[in-house]
Order: C-alpha cells, then structure tokens, then sequence
C-alpha cells in the first residue's frame, strides 16, 4: 500500500486572494498560471474543431442542411473540445511512497508514474517541452516546470506549484524507496 508523502496543487495561485496573486506575479512570472488553452491542448482539440466544421458543412450541401442539424453539430463539437480539454488539463499531482499521481481533470482521472521507471527528475525550461514529450502542464514559465525521465517511455513534464518543495520531497521519497528496494532484493 502506497502512502501518501507529498500533494501539490498547480491550481492554488487562482485561489488566492489579489493582494497575493498580485505579489506572486511580481515576484514568479506567474502570467503563464491562466493560460486558458495551451498549445499542448490546441493540438488535441484543434481535429475535433476541423471535424465538426467539415461535417457540419459537408452536411450543408445535401438533403440535411437544416440549420437546426447543423448548430447541433457545432454545440456537440463545442461541448467534445471544451471536455476534452479539460480531461488533458492536471488539477494535482501527489507523490506517494512508490510512484507519483497525475489527477488529471476528467477521463481517466490518474496517470501514474512508478518509482522503478524514473531514471531522473529535474527543473526544465520552456525550450525542453519540444519533441515527443507527455506535457501534464498548466504553465509554460520556466520557473514551474520539472521534467521526469523515465527509464522507458517518453519523457513527463509537470509543473507543480512550488517546484523546489516538490523536488525535495521527490527525492526523498526516491531515496527511501531505493533503501527500501535494496534492503528487499539482498
């Protein structure tokens, strides 16, 4: 059973009162915090966008071209980007004694990334987000983001609240979970 060592929220900076956001802005680039849609997301949603628009006008030109058909394809197209960008966006990521959770913010509610597969953690700029990637991020300021190398499989990129704070409980929770794994396997 996994135990829980560290939770983040990447999202507490909206919550915060203005004085404060305002303090934080100043002081973290925190501008790129509301981001509405990032371009991680616009290449997801962007298909949808063109498949409903070539589907609702495709069917303007037959026997179907009621306006009411046609609007329902652009509220269905609008509906299908709007949760689809909100499943792809992460609302917390936790760090438990043996892996790490995305909860992301609709379907499929975690991805996990276990302990054995991580080969390194550490920051990133904005410039590392290129190439094949898995972007779980909110933020494109170089201040937030950590990159995840894993042993096998593309590399992870999150940005968590605080991302020293997040690192230093990462690491420790890595080195407990090595100890622990070594005392195990000898």
């Amino acid at each position: 059973m996994d135990n829980l060592v560290y939770e983040d929220d990447p999202w507490a900076y909206l919550r915060l009162p203005a004085w404060e956001m305002l303090r934080v802005y100043i002081t973290r680039t925190a501008w790129t915090r509301a981001l509405p849609w990032s371009v991680h997301i616009l290449l997801v949603v962007l298909p949808i966008f063109i498949a409903g628009l070539l589907l609702a006008f495709s069917l303007s030109f037959t026997k179907y071209s009621q306006e009411a058909v046609i609007w329902s394809i652009f509220g269905v197209t609008f509906f299908l980007m709007m949760f689809v960008g909100g499943a792809l966006y992460p609302m917390k990521y936790k760090i438990f004694s043996g892996k790490i959770r995305i909860y992301l913010g609709g379907i499929p509610p975690h991805f996990d990334i276990p302990f054995s597969n991580i080969e390194n953690v550490s920051s990133a700029t904005f410039q590392d987000l290129w190439g094949l990637n898995l972007n779980f991020i909110n933020s494109y300021s170089s201040d937030d983001i950590l990159r995840i190398t894993r042993k096998h499989g593309a590399k992870i990129h999150i940005t968590p609240d605080n991302r020293t704070l997040f690192l230093d409980h990462l690491n420790k929770a890595l080195a407990d979970w090595r100890r622990s794994t070594s005392k195990v396997g000898s």
